[in-house]
C-alpha cells in the first residue's frame, strides 16, 4: 500500500521498522502506525496527549454527497487529515500528519509529500485540512499524482472561518482560489459555499467582537461615556449573534440572501476530476 514519501520506492521490513529499497531511508512508527514523514519529530507528530482538541466523526455517516458515491461505489479511497475519525470502511485509507489517537489511523503522512504510489486511488478526500497545509498548491499536485485518470478529489476549506485548529492556520480559500488550486491537473465540477460548515459559524466574529469589546472595557480606564457605549455594543453584538443563529436557515432559502451569504460562508467546497 505504501510507499516512500521521498523517492515512491518500495518498502520492506515491517510496518514499525520500514526501509526504502531505492533510497535506503528508514521511517519509524508511533502506536504501530507507520510514520512515513521525511526527518519527522516523533515528539511533534504524537498529540496523544498534548495535542489540541479535536471533534470525533465518521465520514461516512456525514452525509457529504461526494463521500457517500465513493463509498457506494467501492472506490480505493484515501482520506486526509483524518484526525479523529472513526468510519471503518475497509476501502478508506485514513492518514493524518499528527496522531490525536492510535485508532483508525492507518499512516501518518504529510500531504505535501504524500507516502502512495502513482494512480493508486480513485477518490480522495480532505474535510477542513487545506487551511492547514502550509503551501496546498503542492498537495494539489500531490492528489493529483495518487489519483486514477478520471479519479475525484472532494475539498472542504475555510473561507471566512476565524483562525483555529491546532498546529497552525495558513491559508483561508475564497471560491475562486480554491477552483485555481484544482485548476492545473483537474476539471472542477462544482465550487461554491459549503453547507457542511453550519452557517452558525458566520456568528464566531460576532462573538470574537463582543470579547474584544469586554476586553476594551475590562482593560482600560475609560471615561462613563466610552463605558456606556462599550456597554451597547455588546449587547448589540449577543443580540445580533442569536438572532442570527435564529434566523439563517430561513434567511439562505431565499436566493437573495444565500447569495450574500456566499460573501461571508465560513466554509468552500470543491468536487473535481483528475483529467
Amino acid at each position: 500500500m505504501f510507499c516512500c514519501p521521498a523517492c515512491h520506492g518500495a518498502l520492506s521490513g515491517e510496518p514499525e521498522a520500514l526501509r526504502c529499497e531505492r533510497c535506503a531511508k528508514q521511517y519509524g512508527s508511533i502506536a504501530g502506525i507507520p510514520l512515513l514523514v521525511e526527518a519527522a519529530d516523533h515528539a511533534s507528530v504524537d498529540l496523544r496527549r498534548a495535542g489540541g482538541s479535536l471533534p470525533t466523526y465518521n465520514s461516512a455517516d456525514m452525509g457529504v454527497p461526494a463521500v457517500d458515491a465513493a463509498l457506494a461505489r467501492g472506490d480505493a479511497i484515501l482520506e486526509l487529515g483524518a484526525g479523529l475519525d472513526i468510519t471503518t470502511a475497509p476501502n478508506v485509507v485514513t492518514s493524518d500528519a499528527f496522531v490525536y489517537a492510535a485508532d483508525h489511523l492507518d499512516v501518518v503522512a504529510d500531504a505535501h509529500a504524500l507516502p502512495f504510489a502513482d494512480a493508486s486511488f480513485d477518490f480522495v478526500f480532505s474535510l477542513s485540512v487545506f487551511e492547514h497545509l502550509h503551501s496546498p498548491w503542492i498537495a494539489a499536485a500531490e492528489i493529483a499524482r495518487v489519483l486514477r485518470p478520471e479519479g475525484r478529489a472532494y475539498t472542504l476549506c475555510a473561507f471566512m472561518q476565524p483562525l483555529h485548529g491546532y498546529p497552525d492556520h495558513y491559508f483561508n480559500a475564497t471560491e475562486a482560489g480554491l477552483r485555481r488550486l484544482f485548476a492545473e491537473d483537474f476539471l472542477v465540477e462544482s465550487c461554491g459555499p459549503s453547507r457542511f460548515c453550519t452557517h452558525r459559524q458566520t456568528a464566531v466574529p460576532l462573538y470574537r467582537m463582543r470579547e474584544m469589546a469586554q476586553a476594551f472595557r475590562g482593560g482600560t480606564d475609560l471615561d462613563p461615556r466610552a463605558r456606556w457605549r462599550t456597554r451597547r455594543l455588546e449587547r448589540a453584538l449577543m443580540v445580533a449573534s442569536h438572532q442570527f443563529q435564529q434566523l439563517g436557515d430561513r434567511m439562505l432559502e431565499l436566493p437573495a440572501s444565500y447569495e450574500l451569504w456566499r460573501q461571508i460562508a465560513p466554509a468552500v467546497e470543491a468536487l473535481a476530476v483528475r483529467k
